[in-house]
């Protein structure tokens, strides 16, 4: 009988010595710091070996450890294409989509049940792993195709990259606050009003502000800089839609809030962001029907005419 290391251990080694740091290894498999810390020495115990030589501040695969992480990583490369094969022959397909976690969870997740009374042979799983904003390495998340933000396709070498559509920008709050005497009316009311800002988002209030400025009113008593701030915007728009005060809405992330009514936008003065969503695949993945799928269903929800793959 084969004494094989326990597969948990082996996942927090592989994401460890890949990361090169036991935070992030946590982070992407969702367990604390402390728990692939145990893993990590509960694997050298099995082996007898030392994996990692440990400083105060670095964690260093060791030249045995190198060795066996080139290993790891080419057996589970062999369990994913085992497993994604065998579910091809049972008439199963299976798409792995790593999206930005806001782009997921505000306009992706809420409407994948038409894609699956679509296309019920292919079955999608979306995960958020990943430091985004950093080079985009697919495999090691797991994933066949990931949704990003971005300026210009060559942002990820080596990938294939269509832009989707960018950002369109405006404020939007809760109903109540645009009803009564004190109600919003004009881009002046902002002045007292709590404006809610997504800190992690270079862009949002001063580029509006911009723009209602520029259409010719005077917000010096608007100040943007105070006031509630959240990493996400998905936390942001959930504030506002307790009444908490006024955020900026961003198109398409922002579009079931406003069809339900859960939020409404108060001006018609936009602004579109630079930055646009962008699918991004690796160029041999473009032969694979489940992504060609999701591809044209995605920009049927998006709005956007249907095109042929890029060369």
């Amino acid at each position: 009988m084969r004494r094989l290391p326990p597969l948990t251990a082996l996942r927090a080694f592989e994401a460890v010595g890949r990361l090169g740091n036991v935070r992030e290894a946590a982070d992407e498999l969702n367990v604390t710091p402390a728990a692939v810390s145990h893993q990590i020495r509960a694997l050298e115990d099995h082996l007898g070996v030392e994996l990692f030589a440990r400083t105060a501040r670095v964690l260093q695969l060791t030249r045995r450890g190198a060795d066996f992480l080139s290993s790891v990583t080419a057996a589970f490369d062999l369990l994913h294409e085992g497993a994604d094969r065998l579910s091809h022959e049972c008439g199963r397909e299976r798409l792995v989509v790593n999206s930005l976690p806001s782009f997921a969870s505000n306009f992706l997740v809420p409407r994948l049940s038409q894609f699956h009374a679509d296309h019920p042979q292919i079955e999608i799983e979306v995960n958020t792993a990943g430091k985004f904003g950093e080079p985009l390495d697919l495999r090691h998340i797991g994933a066949d195709v990931a949704i990003r933000g971005g300026l210009h396709e060559g942002a990820w070498p080596g990938m294939a990259a269509e832009r989707l559509v960018p950002e369109v920008m405006f404020p939007v709050c809760a109903p109540s606050l645009v009803r009564g005497p004190n109600a919003i009316r004009t881009p002046q009311d902002l002045a007292r009003q709590t404006l809610i800002t997504v800190s992690r988002t270079p862009e949002g209030w001063p580029e509006w502000l911009q723009a209602a400025a520029e259409a010719g009113w005077d917000l010096q008593d608007v100040d943007a800089r105070h006031g509630p701030r959240f990493d996400t915007v998905q936390l942001a728009l959930t504030a506002a839609v307790e009444g908490m005060g006024v955020a900026i809405g961003r198109r398409p992330l922002v579009d079931d809030y406003l069809e339900s009514g859960l939020l409404v936008a108060p001006f018609s003065i936009e602004v579109t962001s630079r930055i646009a969503y962008w699918l991004v695949y690796p160029p041999a993945a473009a032969r694979m029907d489940r992504l060609q799928a999701f591809r044209a269903w995605l920009r049927a929800e998006l709005r956007l005419p249907a095109e042929p793959l890029p060369a």
